[in-house]
């Protein structure tokens, strides 16, 4: 269960949630239309069972807390910790506790929707591709440049950069004793020629995200 309101979680946080909107959060309206977002995405897990959409009172109550968590990272922890990758780790985490603790709040309601048709290493899988792809990069991106001072380059970079994280997930997944080997042929061949001077193409970017994609792969495959 707690997966699929994660991933949801995810796709809401890093698929949709464009520049422009990542700086209107520090408006009402901004935190607004992205809690609308996070909100829907939950809602869209009715197209994988019916049963999720009676659960719509949990889904409410994270949305609130994710609203009240965004303002909270805008306008406290941005100025409070140091550097800019502290807040937002924080914020991610308070994003996937929130999740687990309103899930456990549910009881029996929640835990008893049957999913066992689903196929749960399949939907594992996909949050690995999605943390590795998407959240990871923007998280090397918070880190490395905090002031954006790149971000003409970031939509191409993000791009190269969602290659190698699934490149690190799918090595680890589909190619066995072989991750190792290919994997680090792989960070030979993305660091050996920095395409942009953008953070996630230099070799420090490169080799985290797809460190960290081989790294969740491992996880989903544990986890199964």
């Amino acid at each position: 269960m707690f997966y699929y309101f994660f991933l949801a979680h995810l796709i809401a946080d890093f698929a949709l949630q464009p520049y422009w909107l990542v700086v209107r959060k520090r408006r009402w309206d901004g935190l607004l239309i992205h809690g609308g977002v996070v909100l829907l995405c939950m809602l869209a897990l009715g197209l994988i069972d019916r049963a999720f959409l009676a659960l719509w009172p949990t889904m409410l109550g994270i949305t609130a807390v994710h609203i009240f968590a965004d303002w909270w990272k805008v306008h406290r922890a941005d100025r409070l910790f140091r550097p800019a990758i502290v807040p937002f780790l924080l914020d991610q985490g308070i994003h996937a506790a929130t999740i687990a603790v309103a899930l456990a709040l549910t009881g029996p309601q929640g835990w008893a929707i049957d999913l066992s048709w689903l196929n749960l290493p399949v939907a594992l899988a996909v949050v690995a591709y999605v943390i590795a792809g998407l959240a990871v990069p923007i998280g090397v991106m918070t880190w490395l440049d905090p002031s954006f001072a790149h971000g003409a380059l970031a939509p191409a970079a993000r791009a190269r950069s969602f290659a190698v994280g699934a490149l690190g997930v799918s090595l680890v997944l589909f190619a066995g004793a072989l991750a190792l080997p290919l994997g680090l042929c792989g960070l030979v061949v993305a660091t050996r020629r920095q395409v942009s001077p953008h953070p996630l193409d230099a070799p420090l970017g490169a080799a985290v995200v797809l460190t960290a994609g081989a790294a969740l792969g491992a996880l989903s495959l544990w986890l199964r």
